[in-house]
C-alpha cells in the first residue's frame, strides 16, 4: 500500500506507469519466436545486457546499493542473533535474514535501469529511502517467518518487525513523492514485497492459532495471485502492464493489516470473538473487491491490447 486516499499516492494522483518500450520490444520478439528455447535464451541475453548497461551508466546507484547491501547484512546478522536469543534455531535464525537480504539486493542490482520516474521516464536521483523502506518490508518476511515457525508465540522482536513493516507500508509512497524519488523500481517492488511480508505475518499467526489457517491462505492468495496473474498477462499481451495502485487494493491492505494487528492483540488482550469475526468478514469483502477491480483492469488492458 502506498497512500491513504483512493487513487492518491503521497498526496498526488497516481497515474498508470508508462510502457517500457525496450521491454515491450523484447516481449514481442519472444512471442514471435513462439517462446522457444532459442527465443527465451535471446530474451534473457538482451535483458541482461540492458541491465548491465543501465548499471554501468549509473555508478552512483551501484555505490548506493553496495552501502545498502553490506549495511543490510550487518542488520540481518544482528536481527538473526536476536531471533536465536528468542528461541529460533541458530542456523536458520542467522542464515535466512542474510540470504534473503542478499537475494533482494541482487534483484535490485538487475533492475537499476528502473530507477526512473514511472510516468516521464526521467532518471530518479537515487534508489532512495522510500525503496529502502519497501525492501525492509520484504526482507522482514524472513525473520518474521523464522520466529513464527520457530517459537511458540509472538515475541517482542516479532512484534517490532511487523509494526515497523506496517509503518513502511504507510510511509514509503509519501516519502518517494516528497523526495522526488518515485520510480519504476518502487512500482515493481511494492506489490511483490507486500506479498511476502503479509503472508509471513499471516502464516506466523496461523501457526500460533491466533488466525484461522484458511484466512492465512486467503491473505497469501490475495497478494500472490495478482503478481502471478500480472506476470502471465505480461507475456500473453506481449506488453508491459499499466501498473497502478487501486482504491480497493489499498483498502484491502489496510483491512488485512488491522486483522493481523488485532489477531496479535488477542494474545495479550481479551478480544471478543464477534470483533474478530467482523474483521475477518471486512477483510474478505475488501479482498474480493480488490481482486474484482484487478480482474476488470486486466480485462480492459487485454481489450485495449487487441484493438
Amino acid at each position: 500500500m502506498r497512500v491513504s486516499n483512493p487513487g492518491v499516492r503521497g498526496g498526488s494522483t497516481e497515474k498508470a506507469m508508462a510502457p517500457n518500450e525496450f521491454f515491450d520490444d523484447q516481449l514481442q520478439r519472444l512471442r514471435s519466436g513462439g517462446f522457444g528455447a532459442g527465443a527465451l535464451a535471446e530474451f534473457g541475453r538482451q535483458l541482461w545486457r540492458s541491465s548491465r548497461a543501465s548499471a554501468d551508466a549509473r555508478p552512483e546507484l551501484q555505490r548506493e546499493l553496495r552501502l545498502m547491501r553490506w549495511g543490510g547484512v550487518v542488520v540481518s546478522l544482528l536481527v538473526g542473533a536476536l531471533c536465536a536469543a528468542s528461541g529460533v534455531s541458530v542456523l536458520p535464525a542467522l542464515a535466512l535474514p542474510v540470504l534473503w537480504w542478499l537475494i533482494l539486493c541482487a534483484w535490485v542490482s538487475v533492475e537499476l535501469g528502473l530507477v526512473r520516474h514511472p510516468i516521464t521516464g526521467a532518471p530518479s536521483p537515487r534508489i532512495g529511502p522510500a525503496n529502502l523502506m519497501t525492501l525492509y518490508r520484504g526482507w522482514a518476511a524472513a525473520p518474521v517467518l523464522a520466529i513464527g515457525l520457530g517459537v511458540g508465540g509472538p515475541t517482542p522482536l516479532w512484534v517490532v518487525l511487523c509494526i515497523a513493516g506496517g509503518l513502511t507500508d504507510l510511509l514509503d509512497g509519501t516519502v518517494a513523492v516528497r523526495l522526488h524519488h518515485e520510480s519504476r523500481l518502487g512500482r515493481l517492488l511494492d506489490p511483490v514485497l507486500d506479498a511476502f511480508f503479509s503472508s509471513a505475518a499471516a502464516v506466523s499467526l496461523a501457526h500460533w492459532r491466533l488466525l484461522p489457517e484458511w484466512l492465512a491462505v486467503v491473505v497469501a492468495l490475495r497478494y500472490f495471485l495478482p503478481v502471478a496473474g500480472g506476470l502471465a498477462l505480461l507475456f500473453i499481451r506481449g506488453r508491459t502492464l499499466p501498473v497502478q495502485h487501486t482504491p480497493w487494493g489499498q483498502r484491502s491492505t489496510l483491512a488485512i493489516g488491522i486483522v493481523l494487528l488485532v489477531s496479535w492483540m488477542s494474545s495479550v488482550l481479551a478480544v471478543p470473538s464477534a470483533v474478530l469475526v467482523g474483521l475477518y468478514v471486512l477483510a474478505l469483502v475488501t479482498m474480493a473487491l480488490a481482486l474484482t477491480g484487478i480482474l476488470r483492469r486486466a480485462g480492459a488492458a487485454e481489450a485495449g491490447g487487441a484493438t
